[in-house]
């Protein structure tokens, strides 16, 4: 009898110790690790988490609820008024 091995069969998922929490306590996870992980970070931003992407080590996106957003676009347009 033969068997195969698939990734459903490993151990612990290598995905979890790829999300790093910054000092500022934004989850920061490389662009190219982050499809296997939106899920979790889409939940997370919805528990009120801030996630980043990042490209060599720099934030380039950040992941926050379209409330979050609303509530930073209102705060700049006051600002400016």
């Amino acid at each position: 009898m033969a068997m195969s091995y698939t990734l459903c069969m490993t151990a612990k998922p290598k995905t979890e110790s790829k999300i790093h929490t910054a000092p500022d306590g934004v989850q920061e996870v490389a662009l190219s690790d982050s499809r296997p992980l939106l899920s979790r970070l889409i939940r997370d931003a919805l528990g009120g988490k801030v996630s980043a992407l990042t490209e060599r080590g720099e934030r380039r996106i950040m992941l926050v609820t379209p409330e979050w957003y609303d509530e930073a676009v209102k705060a700049m347009s006051e600002r400016s008024a």
